[in-house]
Order: C-alpha cells, then sequence, then structure tokens
C-alpha cells in the first residue's frame, strides 16, 4: 500500500486508458485508437515507473475481462425463429407487468444450454394479470416459446435495443405462446439476492395498498427504484424540464439513505468502527432494494471507498475514489460505459468533483447552490450531444429550487411515512400526501406547457465529442484559476453547440417507421427541414384492464429522436401524402415533440374525419395548413414538385400526393400509396419523367410499381418502406420479381432499416446507405 501511494492523484490515468481499452476492444473506432495512443503517451510522459507498470497491468486484466466477455457473446445460442420449450426462472422484482402485457427478465433453461433472456408473454383473462400481479415469489415455469435475436439500432442515432439488452448479459428474446406449469421455487437461506429480490417486491407492492395512487408512485421511485408503467406517463414531462435525474437514483439518494443510517446508528451508542463494518453490509442490501441499479451501485462504491479511505488514512483524494470506482465497474462489467445510464453516472458524479473547488469560494449559500447547478447543467452537454441531442437550458433553475426539497423535505417525509406506516395509519396523512403530489405534478405540467427552453443540439460524431469535452474542460479549467480565457472557452463551446448551422451536410432519409412511410429531407447549412409523412399504427379498443400506461406513439422512438439527432428544434414543412394513418396517424405526437410551422396536403383530404380533426388541432396551435393540387411547387433551398393529385379527392390511396424533386443532380420520386392506375395517369401526364430514386407505392404491395411505370420512369434505386413480418406480406413477390427483372437495385426498410442519401453543395449524392448491414 505503500508503494501505491506514491501514485496518488494519479490513479485516473490507468483507469482512463482501461475505459479506452474497452472501447478499442468491444468496439474497434480510429478514434478509441487515438485516444489509446494519447493517453499511452500521457502516462509515459509522467516518467513514474510506478504509474506505467500498474497502467499496464490494468490494461491487461481488462483485456482478458473483454476477451472473456467477447467469447461468451459467440457462444452457441438458442436457434432463432424456433419453437423452444424449456424453464424459466424470474425472481419476483423482474416482473414488469403494464396492460395485457408482461416482460421477465430471467434464466431460461433447455434441454442443451441455460442462458439469461427477456421473455414476454399476453395475459388471457383480468384474472391471469391479477395472480401474476400479486405474486412475491420465485417463479419457475414451462414455457413454450418463440427464441429471436432483438433487433439492432434501424434508425441514425436510434436506439439500440440490441447493445441495450447485451450490456446485460442478455442476447435473445423469448414470445411466449403458453406457459404450462408455474410454481414457487423454495430459496436456500443463503440465496441472498432472492431473498432481497422478494422484499423488495413485497415493499413494492405494499407500496400500491397502503397508500394512494400518486405518493405510491413517489415512494416506489424514490425508495426503491422501480418505475411502474404509471410512471413512465409522468417522463417526458421531467425530462423537458431536466429534473428527471432527481427520479433516478443516484448520489442524493444515497447521500440521504447512507447518511441517516450513520447518524442513526452512531446516535444509538455504537463504535465509529463498527458502524463502518455495518454501513458495508448495509450497502449491500440497499443496493439490492433499488434493483442494483448502475448509478446506485456506483454511487454505493464510491462512498465505500471514500469511507474506507478515511478509515485506514490511505489519503486517495476524491478523484481517486471516483477513479477506483470506475476501475470496479469496468472491471465487473465492461460494458458500463456503453450504456446512457452508465454514461451518464460516472459522468456526472466526475463532473461533480471537478465542479465543487469553483463554487466553493463563493460565500452566499443560494447563489454557491444555482451556480453549482447551472456549471453542471453546462457541464453536461458533450453527454447531451453524444446521447441526447437536446440541452435543457432551464434545467438548472428548476433543479435549484427542487433538489433542496427533495433532499430536506420529499425523501424524508416519504421514508418515515413509508416505515411508519407499519405500525399506524392516518387518513388525512394519506389524503394529505396525495394532495400534494397531486398538485406538485399539475405544477411540473403547467412548467412543462409554459417554462422550458431547449437547444437541440443535434448529434456530436465522437470528434466533436473530443472538442466539446476539452473545451468544457478548459472552461472548467479557467474558472477554477479565475481566468478571463474562460470567456473565450465559453463563446467556443456556445458556437459549437450551434455547429449544426456549420454542417454543409445535407440528407434525405426514408425512415424505419415499420408498416407506415415516413422521409426526412435536410438542406445544407441546416437551412430546411422537410418531413413527407408520419408513420403510425391503428390502435384497437381494448378493455380496461388490457390497456397499457405505457402508451408512446411510433414516432417517439423513431421519426422524433432521428429528428433530434439532427439538430431539427421546428420542421418547415410537413407533407401528407393522404389521410391512412400509416401515413399521418402521429402527426401530433410529432407536433408536440418537434412543432411544424407549415402542413401540406391533398385537396379533399380534410374530408377524412381522423385527419380533419388533426387539421383543427393543428391550426389552432397555430399551424399554417394549405390542400396542395399537381403543378404546384413548394419548398425554399429545395423545389418540390407536386406531380399528383390532378384533382380533390377523399385522401384515399388512389388521391396520394406524388412528390418530385432534384437532389445534387439525382431524381427523386415519391409517391405515397399511389395504386397503378394513378401511377399509368402519371405517365400519361409526364411522358419523359425520369427517376433515379424511387420510394415505392404502398409499401411494395402489388397493388402499385406497375411494370410500365418501372420501365418509363428507369429508377437506378427502389426504397420500400414496410414493417417487419407484417400482416400483409409486403412486400409481394411479383413487385420484388418485377423490380429484380428491370435490374433495379432494392432497399427495403424491414430487412436494411433506414435507407439514407447525403450530399453537400460541392459533391454529388453519396449512394444509399443503410443502418442495417448485410453480408
Amino acid at each position: 500500500m505503500k508503494h501505491l501511494k506514491q501514485i496518488n492523484n494519479f490513479w485516473i490515468f490507468p483507469v482512463l486508458l482501461m475505459a479506452a481499452s474497452v472501447f478499442l476492444i468491444i468496439e474497434f473506432s480510429w478514434s478509441s485508437s487515438l485516444l489509446c495512443l494519447y493517453l499511452c503517451y500521457r502516462i509515459i510522459y509522467t516518467r513514474n515507473k510506478l504509474l506505467v507498470l500498474i497502467s499496464l497491468v490494468a490494461v491487461g486484466i481488462i483485456t482478458f475481462s473483454c476477451v472473456l466477455l467477447l467469447n461468451k457473446e459467440k457462444q452457441p445460442k438458442f436457434p432463432e425463429n424456433s419453437e423452444q420449450i424449456g424453464e424459466l426462472t424470474v425472481l419476483p422484482d423482474q416482473l414488469r407487468i403494464d396492460g395485457d402485457g408482461l416482460q421477465m427478465e430471467g434464466l431460461f433453461s433447455s434441454q442443451t444450454q441455460k442462458r439469461k433472456v427477456i421473455a414476454f408473454y399476453r395475459f388471457s383473462s383480468e384474472q391471469e394479470k391479477q395472480y401474476w400481479e400479486q405474486t412475491a415469489h420465485v417463479l419457475t415455469m414451462q414455457i413454450v416459446g418463440n427464441v429471436e435475436t432483438p433487433l439492432p439500432q434501424t434508425n441514425l442515432h436510434g436506439f439500440d435495443y440490441q447493445k441495450y439488452l447485451k450490456t446485460k448479459g442478455i442476447y435473445q428474446t423469448i414470445t411466449i405462446s403458453s406457459i404450462q406449469e408455474v410454481c414457487a421455487k423454495k430459496r436456500p437461506f443463503w440465496d441472498v439476492f432472492s431473498w432481497i429480490s422478494i422484499c423488495r417486491k413485497k415493499a413494492i407492492d405494499y407500496c400500491s395498498k397502503a397508500f394512494m395512487r400518486e405518493t405510491a408512485l413517489y415512494i416506489q421511485t424514490l425508495l426503491f427504484g422501480f418505475r411502474s408503467s404509471d410512471f413512465f406517463q409522468k417522463e417526458a414531462a421531467l425530462a423537458n424540464l431536466g429534473i428527471l435525474h432527481l427520479f433516478s437514483l443516484s448520489g442524493m439518494h444515497v447521500t440521504f439513505f447512507i447518511g441517516s443510517f450513520r447518524y442513526l446508528f452512531l446516535r444509538s451508542g455504537l463504535s465509529v468502527e463498527k458502524v463502518f463494518w455495518l454501513q458495508l453490509l448495509f450497502s449491500v442490501i440497499y443496493a439490492g432494494f433499488t434493483g442494483f441499479s448502475v448509478s446506485v451501485v456506483r454511487a454505493l462504491v464510491q462512498r465505500s471507498i471514500m469511507l474506507t479511505n478515511r478509515r485506514f488514512s490511505w489519503k486517495l483524494s476524491g478523484l481517486d475514489c471516483w477513479s477506483f470506482t470506475l476501475m470496479i465497474g469496468l472491471l465487473v462489467q465492461p460494458y458500463v460505459l456503453f450504456s446512457i445510464g452508465g454514461q451518464l453516472s460516472y459522468g456526472l458524479s466526475f463532473i461533480i468533483i471537478v465542479v465543487d473547488p469553483i463554487t466553493e469560494r463563493i460565500s452566499n449559500r443560494y447563489l454557491k447552490s444555482y451556480c453549482f447547478s447551472l456549471l453542471l447543467n453546462i457541464a453536461i452537454l458533450p453527454l447531451v450531444g453524444l446521447s441526447f441531442f437536446e440541452w435543457q437550458i432551464t434545467g438548472s433553475i428548476f433543479t435549484f429550487f427542487l433538489l433542496p426539497l427533495f433532499e430536506r423535505i420529499i425523501l424524508p417525509v416519504l421514508t418515515f411515512s413509508f416505515f411508519s406506516s407499519f405500525f399506524v395509519q392516518f387518513d388525512f396523512w394519506r389524503v394529505g400526501l396525495e394532495f400534494y403530489f397531486l398538485l406538485q405534478q399539475q405544477l411540473v405540467d403547467w412548467l412543462n406547457d409554459t417554462s422550458t427552453f431547449s437547444i437541440v443540439t443535434g448529434h456530436f460524431p465522437f470528434w466533436l465529442f473530443l472538442v466539446a469535452a476539452f473545451l468544457e474542460g478548459l472552461l472548467l479549467n479557467q474558472l477554477v484559476q479565475r481566468s478571463k480565457k474562460a470567456y473565450l472557452a465559453g463563446i467556443l463551446l456556445f458556437l459549437l453547440v450551434h455547429s449544426k448551422y456549420a454542417s454543409p451536410k445535407g440528407t434525405v432519409a426514408i425512415i424505419d417507421v415499420g408498416q407506415g412511410d415516413s422521409l426526412f429531407i435536410q438542406t445544407p447549412f441546416h437551412q430546411e427541414n422537410i418531413l413527407l409523412d408520419t408513420g403510425g399504427k391503428l390502435s384497437f379498443e381494448k378493455e380496461k384492464w388490457a390497456t397499457k400506461s405505457k402508451q408512446k406513439s411510433n414516432a417517439e422512438y423513431s421519426v422524433v429522436p432521428y429528428l433530434k439527432s439532427k439538430g431539427v428544434k421546428y420542421l418547415d414543412k410537413v407533407l401528407i401524402s393522404h389521410g391512412d394513418i400509416d401515413h399521418c396517424g402521429d402527426l401530433l405526437a410529432i407536433h408536440k415533440k418537434v412543432p411544424i410551422r407549415a402542413l401540406y396536403f391533398p385537396a379533399g383530404t380534410e374530408n377524412k374525419g381522423v385527419f380533419r380533426k388533426m387539421l383543427e388541432t393543428l391550426k389552432k396551435a397555430g399551424v399554417k395548413c394549405y390542400p396542395v393540387l399537381a403543378t404546384q411547387s413548394l419548398g425554399r433551398s429545395l423545389s418540390l414538385q407536386v406531380l399528383a393529385p390532378a384533382k380533390a379527392g377523399r385522401g384515399e390511396n388512389e388521391d396520394s400526393l406524388v412528390v418530385y424533386t432534384k437532389v445534387a443532380g439525382q431524381r427523386f420520386l415519391f409517391t405515397g400509396d399511389l395504386d397503378i392506375h394513378g401511377e399509368n395517369q402519371l405517365i400519361k401526364h409526364f411522358p419523359n419523367l425520369k427517376i433515379d430514386v424511387l420510394k415505392a407505392g404502398h409499401h411494395g404491395s402489388r397493388t402499385s410499381t406497375d411494370r410500365s411505370f418501372i420501365k418509363q420512369i428507369s429508377p437506378t434505386d427502389v426504397v420500400i418502406s414496410c414493417g417487419r413480418n407484417n400482416r400483409f406480406k409486403h412486400p409481394h413477390e411479383e413487385v420484388l420479381t418485377t423490380l429484380e427483372q428491370e435490374k433495379v437495385t432494392i432497399f427495403r426498410t424491414d430487412l436494411a432499416g433506414m435507407v439514407y442519401y447525403e450530399w453537400t453543395p460541392w459533391t454529388k449524392l453519396s449512394p444509399a446507405q443503410t443502418i442495417i448491414k448485410h453480408d
């Protein structure tokens, strides 16, 4: 230990090299290679032989850990798309119920192998749902189900479900067709984790019985880290205000509970040494009661290291303690920095260490508290550009007001209410709590509607993330030194946040929205943002018990994240091809997240009931709405020529809006769900029409994409937008055969995900690029 103390305040270097090595081994890129080389140079430059030796050992250990992980991923899996019969074992707190859907994370064993999986099941009755809601035992069940590999990222900068599950050691999912037998599995007394899981589930269920709905949600979330399906309805408003982190168990919650535990036991007369060991034990139990979330485990490990540091006088700095925490996290789970939760938890805790000395010299505690919140909000900008694409400027203000409320009132009151409820319950107290939280939610909703302000940064490529991180470091360093150069760093950071306006790259993207259409055009230098169709899916009426609380539009998983990643704060134009739900169903959902300035649609579509209601809502919100017909030209920086319909229709397939445009010398045609008759009329009125890229009509249905039409327009590429395993069997074989015989290159969103083209004012249009690559 004496020798190890020689590199105190330098532990950050081997740990950062470990992290860079993980990215290099698991997900190779030239950026991570250059970062590794720089860190090696920086470590050698210190000329500290012990530091160099420890760095080499650390890299060797993490390399071995990564190799083991990669070998585990290559091990044989269950056969794909096949019916499997086996035993599924699930801990009770790993059940997620929403409406008639059940999701379980557990261990699936067949005759040949055993693997951790995510399983999905649909209840057939309300009684069956109630049985599963009430269970609080480790369950073992005999199931029959279909095994699949989870979908990877299908839209540029979109959510990668496959990678997310991989960070949890899950490589396959099972859709259960039948559960043949369920029994409560008895656990041995030494199986601590199972007993913690059982107790956690019972505590979560108890909250729903002992408290009213809103209060129960807060206790479940803030005390046990359990986010029910009802809580997900509130997430959007909390995220918009920049205060969702207050509901994600992290350092604040750990400080409160560990501090309370330490205070109570010291007051009881126990020695500091005994309390130290009890606190370590309590940390493990508390981590279990919060579901071993990344942020809680990180905070508990870091606090335990700091406590051990004081106990044994290791003389580690706060940065050293953070470094050891990350080292342990990487060794236990090399994927920890691949998840957004891990990035935020370790990133924010690091920033707190850096920011704390800057605010310490401020004497006024209120000003000090606000400056701390403000600097934290500014310091997360690199992470925002890498993963979230939108910076909530007002987040620091709301955090400043609400953080003390959570720390000093809400957490203590809820903790006291939960434990005291086992002994005595007062109706006036329960009603009072419920009234307060309902009032608070109304305030949150009002603030969300009236008082939020954000900057949509767009996606930062890795090199821009490094520049942003460098500028952040420079800004904070200059603030510590009280140098006027901090102003320069701040200005450069502000310019970087708006760097999207300097990007010369334009994009035409056919977004993967499943069984529907949505196409986005962005011109260079962010001059104009145009969306053609929104996607959407039909919703069917269900009984109340079967209706999901966590109901999000399809666009919130596909179109909206992509638009944010492209830096879109407003849509200059939205064109709707016709009134079918799969083309316009998510119009209002998109407008709520990304406001629309002008809407264009084929004349006559306003007579279709569902679309008319959307139109009325948008008009009330101040959106300019224009019916259009053939020969009209739209667009400012890019000309969009309307070729059909020639007359007002009813918003049906045959009335689809047909749009022609020319981008970087290449001709595009977007036909909505235009049928064969409409295609024939189109080439009759425009006999010289030639196309390079065609968005196929009606998702590749045999009712569109006629051979004579394809011969006439002679496209090079045809993009078919359709859903995976859709019930219409799109695209139809006849269409695929026609395109193959005409030697057209076919791109399908169900197979390749998003299909997109890029260009600059000085370059030609790129070849078609896809998200899912095939050999």
